[in-house]
């Protein structure tokens, strides 16, 4: 009976944490990966819309690559997300709010945003802010595999 009752506990967490996940309305598309660690790509925020910021879409890069990775287009290869297990997001989930506040360390790893006059192909002409940031993916998993919220690869070696 204590089995059940703990499986039952289980299932609901998790069920509970999926719903307190902030879904995202941010898209992004790959313009070019820099030979020193940045990946530059579009973004927008398909309910933001004109009144998208460029702080925030700055901020959305960053959870992009942490979470849901940039996809591959025109050249671009597909950059998996940083945080691919269930133990990385569980350990990234202690320090995020922090990382992510207004005077967070999210800010060291892009590069100011700039409004992009080409509208991605996927938007067309939709009267979106579509910005251009860069976010240095090499610096970003330094320092999560020296939080010791990653495992570096040669960890075990």
């Amino acid at each position: 009976m204590k089995n059940k009752h703990l499986s039952f506990l289980v299932i609901t967490l998790i069920i509970l944490m999926s719903f307190t996940r902030i879904s995202t309305t941010y898209q992004t598309e790959c313009v070019s990966i820099q030979s020193d660690g940045y990946i530059t790509i579009k973004i927008w925020d398909t309910k933001a819309g004109k009144s998208y910021k460029p702080e925030q879409s700055r901020k959305d890069a960053v959870h992009a690559l942490l979470f849901s990775g940039i996809s591959g287009s025109k050249g671009c290869t597909t950059q998996e997300p940083l945080l691919k297990k269930s133990d990385d997001i569980e350990n990234f989930q202690k320090i995020e709010k922090e990382f992510f506040s207004k005077n967070g360390i999210w800010v060291l790893y892009t590069r100011s945003s700039s409004t992009e006059t080409t509208l991605p192909e996927v938007i067309g002409e939709k009267n979106w802010k579509v910005f251009q940031v860069a976010i240095s993916r090499d610096a970003l998993k330094k320092y999560l595999e020296e939080q010791k919220i990653i495992k570096s690869l040669n960890t075990g070696f």
